[in-house]
């Protein structure tokens, strides 16, 4: 299920100081208040949250975390009417800091590798992107594929992979190893080389092997926003029990690595 709000209205808390340059105080926050801060594709800083309640919780937090004196605690978040709120920080009804309800921009979709902020170049770069590109969009647009049919983006990207290797499905991260369990018995899983066609009618959707296209930088970020992209740079062919893995986490560095690593598949 899609659960993407492509407003994205999220609850925004005022920061003290520079975390946008100041990287010692940025890891402080997001030490202290964890995946609602981000750096956007603007390059600032901020942290944003899906409900008041948690904005206010942490938002008492600041001044201390950034070196200041600390706030008064023991006050409540007042709502303004305007979907706002003010949180008084002080025995003074005048020391408030406000609370915005605002659209929460879009978090970068650079990943860092070793220190760089890397955009992801997947095997399909050289496949014309799609006329309906966005963040949080799905693999379906429209495409003409080499025998001169409609499909969508997911079945041409399939049919590149399949042209690529003689007519079967390999995955693009193929030895990629990530922890998973067996009987609820923790283990190290690893990503076969040849997958399930998901378009053959003998196989499940649901099986472990099962083909799916996948979003590099996923389509929502961790506070549901939409993030990555339906570029055909942001795409990878992997087995449905890696999708799972990836999808709930934020995407690591070895796996843009090995997918920037794949020379482009001819259209």
């Amino acid at each position: 299920m899609w659960l993407i709000d492509n407003q994205c209205m999220r609850y925004r808390i005022p920061l003290l100081g520079n975390p946008s340059f100041d990287v010692t105080l940025r890891n402080k926050y997001i030490a202290a208040f964890g995946s609602a801060c981000y750096i956007s594709e603007a390059n600032t800083f901020d942290c944003f949250y899906k409900t008041w309640q948690k904005a206010c919780a942490d938002a008492v937090k600041i001044a201390e975390l950034a070196g200041n004196q600390p706030y008064d605690t023991g006050y409540t978040c007042q709502p303004v009417g305007n979907g706002n709120y003010t949180l008084q920080v002080g025995a003074d009804v005048a020391l408030y800091i406000t609370i915005n309800y605002q659209q929460a921009p879009r978090e970068t979709p650079l990943i860092p590798v070793n220190g760089t902020p890397t955009e992801v170049n997947g095997p399909y770069r050289n496949l014309p992107e799609p006329g309906k590109l966005g963040a949080g969009r799905r693999f379906d647009c429209e495409y003409i594929n080499n025998n001169g049919m409609n499909v969508n983006q997911r079945q041409r990207i399939l049919e590149m992979n399949r042209n690529k290797n003689s007519g079967v499905i390999h995955s693009d991260l193929v030895g990629f190893t990530w922890p998973c369990k067996d009987n609820d018995v923790p283990k190290t899983c690893i990503e076969p080389d040849v997958l399930l066609d998901p378009d053959d009618p003998n196989t499940s959707q649901y099986d472990p092997l099962a083909a799916e296209v996948h979003h590099v930088v996923p389509a929502k970020d961790a506070r549901l926003c939409p993030w990555g992209t339906n570029s055909n740079k942001n795409a990878a062919v992997i087995s449905n029990k890696l999708n799972k893995f990836l999808t709930n986490n934020y995407p690591p560095a070895n796996e843009v690595v090995q997918i920037n690593n794949i020379a482009p598949y001819s259209p």
